[in-house]
């Protein structure tokens, strides 16, 4: 029983037994209040006389000195996380991977957190802390110890209170401070999870967590999560002096390189459009190559506004999302000045070049969200993630990558050609335009070519590639998405297969990069191997 309700239950006269008055007999003389069980074994004493033994006490078993739960502070208990196994359609099973997710801790992007339901507390490690440029006097001196299941014992430096940011929702989170060499940057425990009334799943690869917008969803890439199991093993596992050595001859030994090009120029009017050709090439076949370019000159983009577009009635992207689903609309997030900026002049070239355009009234509206890439230069993505979820998937297959790659082997002559933002050629369906408004400070705008986030754009995009070079796949041209590749047994035949590409691509409007294109070498990159006359 709970206390705040016990004045009106229970009655202090009602704990008293009840007492016969005198001169009458209880209720029920006739038959004994409680009658022998069948097979009653009832004590005696040594005479064989029955012990009398005394009346059964009565108990109130209660919970005294708490209130009533207040229901508006459980107001969502009845929200309900499930997982569909639909879910693990793009991971890799069976798998034994960890749960290593992304989060934001004082405003920094924290990767490699490890969700850890065995851990009892919540750790980071001093490295991350450096990095962060966090001092170590905000950490609260008071040393305690960590014990693994092993059995070892690790001190740490101390605890310090951070904001931790995961889906719109901040709580401030207490972390044990550890100088010990591992993996992850941040541990996180049963503290948080519990604090985020989360629930990680290892075998869908993401956690679930109710907000006030609804159920929040974290996913994580399956290959973070084994990158990190093959550090860990190299870092429990070091290399013997053996295999060391044997790893030293591997670095020491000449590499294959791609071959050495020159930058040509082939517009005279304007020396800075150039393009790559192979360095040893020899004539006739240098000049016919530069004859080609010269005749196809707009085949390349050097610049965002010499981007047309593939028309519209060659192909579009088109989301098929439901009707009958509910818009989502996404609460506004704050950004910092440095990324509000970083936005702002992202959406003032993309109004320049006519990719995007303002969008009145949408049903759906997302967030800007602005990752820092490999390089040191930001890149503005949108967070098309309630979008996606409503968006039926396209089954339309993908090419085997080392197919392709075992493909280009025993070919003279190579020529690597990359489409020009490949993907912000293909035009949106004009249906599904405002579909994907994302607000920022300046306003609300839309995208008007598909865009880097959204479902099924690589199948959209492999669809239309196979369709323009039907006819020299697997023959003359092997293509992935916006990667794509002529090759020739013969060199002499090597201007004739380019022509047909260069037929196709001007056909649908499609231009090309030139700055990442390179025409008739013998070795180079592909799909991230280096492929030869020889083989890879």
């Amino acid at each position: 029983m709970v206390a705040g309700e016990l004045q009106n239950a229970v009655n202090l006269k009602d704990l008293v037994p009840n007492e016969p008055k005198e001169g009458t007999e209880p209720s029920g003389a006739a038959e004994p209040a409680n009658p022998p069980r069948r097979g009653d074994n009832t004590k005696r004493d040594r005479k064989g006389e029955p012990e009398e033994r005394p009346e059964p006490r009565q108990r109130i078993n209660m919970i005294i000195g708490l209130s009533a739960p207040s229901r508006a502070e459980y107001s969502d208990l009845n929200t309900v996380i499930s997982f569909a196994e639909e879910e693990t359609a793009r991971i890799d099973r069976p798998h034994n991977d960890p749960l290593v997710i992304e989060l934001t801790i004082r405003d920094h992007d924290v990767a490699r957190v490890l969700i850890d339901t065995g851990s009892s507390v919540n750790v980071i490690f001093r490295e991350p802390l450096r990095r962060m440029g966090i001092d170590l006097s905000e950490v609260t001196a008071i040393p305690k110890p960590l014990t693994g299941f092993s059995g070892e014992t690790t001190m740490t430096m101390g605890t310090i209170r951070v904001p931790v940011v995961a889906g719109g929702v901040t709580r401030i989170i207490e972390l044990c401070v550890t100088d010990h060499p591992a993996i992850y940057n941040v541990i996180m425990g049963t503290p948080w999870i519990n604090a985020m009334r989360a629930i990680p799943s290892t075998y869908h690869l993401c956690l679930k967590f109710p907000t006030p917008a609804g159920i929040k969803t974290i996913w994580r890439s399956q290959k973070e999560s084994r990158m990190c199991c093959l550090a860990e093993h190299k870092f429990r596992n070091p290399v013997t002096d053996a295999r060391a050595d044997i790893a030293e001859s591997r670095e020491t030994r000449a590499e294959p390189v791609c071959d050495v090009v020159d930058s040509v120029c082939i517009d005279e009017e304007r020396p800075e459009r150039r393009v790559e050709i192979r360095t040893k090439l020899e004539e006739p076949l240098r000049s016919e190559l530069l004859s080609l370019f010269k005749e196809n000159i707009d085949t390349f983009a050097w610049t965002t506004e010499d981007m047309p577009g593939i028309s519209i009635d060659v192909t579009c992207h088109e989301l098929n999302v439901d009707p009958t689903f509910k818009p989502i609309k996404q609460k506004r997030r704050k950004l910092g000045p440095e990324r509000a900026k970083i936005v702002n002049d992202e959406v003032e070239r993309l109004l320049k070049v006519g990719s995007i355009a303002e969008a009145k009234y949408p049903d759906w509206l997302a967030n800007p969200v602005v990752v820092k890439k490999k390089n040191g230069k930001w890149r503005v993505c949108v967070d098309f993630t309630e979008l996606n979820k409503e968006c039926p998937k396209d089954s339309f297959p993908l090419r085997h990558i080392d197919r392709l790659v075992e493909a280009t082997a025993g070919n003279k002559l190579l020529t690597f050609i990359h489409a020009f933002s490949g993907y912000n050629q293909i035009l949106m369906d004009p249906d599904d335009r405002e579909k994907t408004a994302f607000i920022t400070d300046r306003g609300i705008y839309c995208y008007k070519f598909m865009t880097f986030g959204l479902k099924n754009t690589r199948a959209t995009y492999e669809r239309l590639v196979n369709k323009m070079f039907a006819d020299q796949l697997e023959k003359t041209m092997e293509v992935y998405i916006d990667d794509m590749l002529v090759k020739s047994l013969e060199e002499k035949d090597h201007v004739a297969h380019l022509r047909e590409c260069f037929e196709q691509l001007n056909k649908h409007n499609m231009k090309l990069n030139p700055a990442k294109c390179r025409f008739a070498v013998t070795s180079g990159e592909f799909l991230g191997y280096l492929v030869t006359h020889r083989g890879i």
